[in-house]
């Protein structure tokens, strides 16, 4: 059991990587308010006794020493309190802080091996629970202390009531630990269903439509059953060990008290016990049953914590399949020249991308065009070094990217996606995570056609945007993630059909805004839209991962068949997959 325990607090001091003096200072406070209490018991004797014995003196001594001891009690908790929240704050501070970090550097196994369940609980109610470790260890080493230091006490006086008192603690502590045992197995199982519990609404959250319009109700609420039936048998063989430990456990302390009551009984009648020795055994033994609760509440939550420990432990010792190590090359300014040679990229075994080779030019529009699957959305994703290619190599200004420091490449490198991600903050606020310049956020909101409208909402730039900015339209969105774009200053801008969902107005205006931007930017787009591959000063047809085609809108039309069976797809336009010329 001992070995256990170390190793539970061996892997909560490795993950919460509190603070030492923390720890050391939670560990003398909770040893100083204990032994003033327990010196109580002690004080409360010596009054019985002076005051029997008529030394009115020593008993008003004993009587001062007593309210000491609570004072000096309520010091020492005051501080252990006060450290406790310190602690605290600094663990589930840094816990967030190093999974948010781990969120941004995993690859896309990671949602199959953690579900979105666990990651939301695990960084909400786990790293709570962890924090309050270090609180409980303290209180299960101190707790072992002071039960070591009554049983010394009490043998003073009588050695056969302290081995009473021993076989008592170790029975109560060996049956309560099994108990302990087998309910956190059981909790554990618990946790894991509240993952699928809110997983599936998150699920449900994400896709009321398609639930109202199929009538999907009945089969969630049959999945959902299936969850409530695991988790209803897991917490009911829970309640039943805690049963055991809280009630049938708990009776063996009943019976003991009764011994020792029996046996200081008779010696009393036969005259080898005085009055005071009886006080102070009774109050220890009262004392030692509760701090033997305390500490098998320790024992328990230390258990359940540890628990959490392995869930968040999952988060952070994850390891991306394929780890991308970056170089430290800076450069200050780059031309934004963009080569493939001979590029091969695999995804989930699938050939992806196989020996693709081009050059971009610097300040020119290049669009990337074919049917889903053909590879388009694996070259957006290599230029921005999520993955690496398995063969072949990809440059920027004649450097390969993965040479490229971290920052130098994300301050050149940026991307607006088809569905951009807008915060629950304020406009400004979503500017000011790539630019905290007013000036500047407006001058790209201008750009980009997109201030007149804040200005004229209520709070203008203060105007909070609702959970994924679900108060405006999905053309002013995209315009506000084109502005925040604009900001990172980037010399090459990828999109990712950034006008599928866009109004004829407003993607209008997309067009006007590439051609401004080609003056001082390299822009690579993904498009099934005619008007934007028009716009285009090449156009790259992608099929089955190979380059089939590659020139202007018009050169395509009279040479490449893939594209001209592409412009021609009658129902595209009904699919969302193009639209006709």
């Amino acid at each position: 059991m001992i070995k256990e325990y170390w190793h539970f607090i061996k892997d909560y001091l490795k993950i919460s990587q509190t603070k030492l003096s923390y720890f050391i200072e939670m560990i003398i406070t909770a040893i100083s308010y204990k032994s003033f209490l327990l010196l109580k018991t002690l004080f409360a004797a010596w009054i019985v006794k002076y005051v029997t014995n008529g030394d009115w003196k020593w008993a008003y001594i004993s009587l001062g020493l007593l309210a000491g001891s609570y004072a000096l009690y309520r010091l020492f908790y005051f501080i252990n309190c006060k450290i406790y929240g310190k602690n605290m704050n600094y663990c589930y501070q840094g816990l967030q802080t190093r999974i948010l970090d781990k969120l941004v550097s995993v690859d896309d196994n990671f949602t199959n091996c953690i579900s979105k369940g666990k990651l939301v609980n695990s960084i909400n109610t786990d790293v709570l629970d962890i924090g309050d470790m270090c609180d409980q260890i303290s209180e299960l080493l101190t707790t072992i202390l002071q039960v070591g230091a009554i049983w010394i006490i009490v043998a003073f006086f009588d050695i056969k009531i302290s081995i009473i008192f021993l076989l008592y603690c170790l029975l109560y502590i060996i049956l309560s630990n099994y108990a302990d045992r087998k309910s956190a197995s059981y909790l554990k199982k618990e946790k894991h269903e509240v993952d699928h519990y809110s997983s599936l609404f998150s699920q449900v959250l994400s896709g009321l439509q398609e639930i109202k319009t199929f009538d999907m109700l009945p089969k969630i609420k049959k999945h959902l059953a299936k969850i409530q039936k695991r988790y209803n048998y897991n917490y009911s063989k829970e309640r039943d060990y805690i049963t055991l430990r809280d009630n049938d456990v708990r009776c063996i302390t009943h019976i003991v008290k009764i011994i020792i009551y029996v046996y200081i009984l008779l010696l009393m009648i036969n005259g080898q016990m005085t009055v005071d020795v009886l006080v102070l055994i009774i109050g220890y033994f009262e004392t030692t049953t509760d701090y033997l609760t305390k500490l098998i509440s320790s024992t328990q939550e230390i258990r359940k914590v540890n628990i959490s420990v392995e869930r968040v432990n999952s988060i952070l010792n994850y390891k991306v399949t394929d780890n991308i190590v970056f170089g430290d090359t800076v450069i200050d300014d780059i031309d934004g020249v963009i080569e493939f040679k001979d590029v091969y990229f695999k995804n989930n075994l699938k050939n992806v991308l196989q020996g693709i080779s081009f050059t971009i030019k610097a300040n020119t529009i290049t669009a990337i065009v074919g049917q889903s699957g053909a590879g388009k959305t694996s070259i957006i994703n290599l230029l921005l070094r999520l993955y690496k290619p398995n063969k072949g190599e990809i440059l920027i200004d004649g450097i390969n990217i993965f040479d490229y420091s971290k920052d130098t490449y994300k301050s050149n490198v940026s991307v607006v996606n088809q569905k951009p991600f807008i915060f629950n903050m304020s406009i400004r606020k979503n500017l000011n995570f790539v630019d905290t310049n007013i000036d500047n956020q407006i001058k790209a909101c201008k750009k980009v056609g997109i201030h007149d409208f804040i200005v004229s909402l209520p709070q203008g730039y203060n105007t909070v945007l609702r959970e994924n900015a679900n108060n405006i339209s999905g053309g002013q969105k995209q315009l506000i993630s084109l502005a925040r774009t604009l900001l990172s200053k980037a010399e090459i801008l990828l999109f990712d059909e950034i006008t599928s969902s866009l109004d004829p107005d407003t993607a209008s205006h997309i067009n006007d805004i590439l051609k401004e931007l080609k003056k001082d930017h390299t822009i690579v787009m993904i498009t099934h839209k005619p008007e934007l591959m028009k716009k285009a000063d090449r156009i790259l047809v992608l099929h089955d991962g190979k380059i089939v085609g590659d020139g202007t809108h018009q050169e395509l039309l009279e040479n490449n068949e893939h594209y001209r069976w592409l412009q021609a797809r009658k129902s595209a336009s009904s699919l969302g997959v193009f639209d006709n010329d």
